[in-house]
């Protein structure tokens, strides 16, 4: 019975993911903020505040919404590619992208336990590209960058519970989840695109944006936060109806 009404409610909530997409809002540009921030490559918000992930360092930089740094949060890994963080246990996840480990740390950046997600991975830079948490369901979503394209739903140990092509771009690099449309979120850097997907990961519209290798996204307070790996910077969308 449990497993009917939960699966019940899965459609229920995907249903109304594709009804809100159809009067979605658009993207307004209201902001482009240069960080001091190397290699900017993951983006998440917690508590009025954003967590950026260095592609670089592999430091982790708690900002203002206007990207100043108030805090920064030293790791022992690079080549991280995504960042989110776990309300409810107050964890922060990143994922290495080359070893496609999901790794757990405290929101002091104190190492608690890593995972394998498996998966196919075509070279060391074609895999994990950005990670997100939906608390409605408990589960994370990533996304591989190519070689395949590829978006994975995971249970919080990092075992992949299915996964769903994405075939409408030319590379995935980051990925977030919107409390109030219920779906994804992803962006492209080689498209220059960003596209609202279903859970499942299918189209629901796209959005071309003027952004240089764009490769963190986030939405928070009805704005679209996105980084810039080669350009160090922030740009501010706001989400107009």
């Amino acid at each position: 019975m449990k497993k009917i009404l939960f699966t019940v409610l899965l459609s229920f909530m995907l249903i109304a993911c594709a009804d809100k997409a159809t009067s979605q809002a658009e993207l307004k540009l209201v902001n482009t903020i240069k960080l001091k921030i190397a290699e900017p490559s993951g983006i998440t918000a917690y508590k009025k505040h954003l967590y950026i992930v260095s592609d670089q360092n592999g430091g982790i930089y708690k900002t203002t919404l206007t990207g100043e740094v108030v805090k920064k949060i030293k790791t022992n890994y690079k080549d991280l590619e995504g960042i989110t963080i776990i309300p409810s246990s107050k964890k922060i996840a990143i994922v290495n992208e080359a070893k496609r480990s999901l790794i757990y740390l405290n929101l002091k950046g104190k190492f608690l336990n890593k995972h394998k997600i498996k998966g196919e991975q075509e070279t060391t830079n074609s895999g994990l590209e950005g990670i997100c948490f939906d608390s409605s369901i408990k589960r994370l979503f990533a996304v591989n960058e190519k070689a395949p394209k590829q978006l994975l739903a995971l249970n919080l140990k990092g075992e992949i519970k299915n996964t769903y092509p994405l075939n409408f771009s030319k590379d995935v690099s980051g990925i977030c989840f919107d409390e109030n449309s219920n779906c994804l979120w992803i962006i492209s850097d080689e498209s220059s695109a960003i596209y609202q997907i279903s859970k499942k990961g299918k189209l629901l519209k796209k959005h071309k944006i003027n952004v240089e290798k764009g490769e963190g996204i986030v939405i928070y307070k009805n704005h679209m936060y996105v980084v810039s790996d080669s350009q160090n910077t922030l740009y501010v969308f706001e989400m107009v109806n």
